[in-house]
């Protein structure tokens, strides 16, 4: 399985990450604040020298892998029919976000003001870095003529936390999508190539049990 096919899997990967994680923080108003700390420091590494310096590691975008391994796999979309929507939506936008160069700047130029602060707050998901990428997605990706409908439990998505978490991972969800384009990935390659799509999941999923290993080897 070459380099490329496993990174283009990861970054899709990542796509469904967010898609899973705004299905569940919508539904229940929880989700794993490890997956959303590797969701949202992605959004924040512009210039990487390598696909998975994106996401720190492939074992961080564990949740997304497996999703995606479902519904490809396994063609279990009854469950993540959701996620799936969103994952499509996520696409979309980043589609019509890439045929204009004027929002791109100040979207890149937002998330670089927003990353010099992040000295001042406790973490990736202190509430302050959410509120700031939720605006950061009302004032640019909000302005495009293409909504994300989300659903889930009413009383959870009348929180404000909540409403921000969603925008603020949808906005992470973007950059997996451009990451994703930027290696030559298509919706016509996904329709057609599922079963090299499913090789490479399983070559991360192999890399993610050899991650876990060295870090339960480091903590000895």
């Amino acid at each position: 399985m070459t380099t490329q096919k496993t990174d283009r899997a990861l970054a899709l990967s990542g796509i469904f990450q967010s898609a899973t994680l705004v299905q569940q923080v919508s539904r229940t108003g929880e989700i794993p604040n490890e997956y959303l700390e590797a969701s949202i420091k992605s959004v924040f590494a512009l210039n990487p020298s390598k696909v998975v310096d994106v996401y720190g590691n492939v074992a961080s975008q564990q949740l997304g892998i497996n999703t995606l391994y479902e519904v490809i796999a396994h063609n279990n979309t009854a469950r993540y029919a959701d996620a799936i929507r969103y994952s499509i939506g996520i696409l979309h936008i980043e589609k019509m976000l890439r045929k204009d160069n004027d929002l791109l700047s100040i979207l890149r130029s937002r998330l670089e003001t927003t990353e010099s602060q992040l000295i001042h707050f406790d973490g990736l998901t202190h509430s302050s870095v959410i509120s700031k990428l939720a605006d950061i997605y009302v004032d640019t990706l909000g302005s495009l003529k293409y909504r994300i409908q989300v659903k889930g439990d009413p009383q959870q998505l009348q929180r404000d936390d909540v409403a921000c978490k969603v925008r603020a991972i949808l906005l992470c969800g973007v950059r997996s999508a451009m990451l994703w384009r930027q290696l030559g990935g298509s919706r016509l390659q996904l329709l057609l190539g599922k079963k090299n799509l499913t090789l490479a999941l399983d070559s991360l999923r192999s890399s993610m049990q050899v991650d876990t290993h060295s870090e339960d080897e480091n903590t000895h």
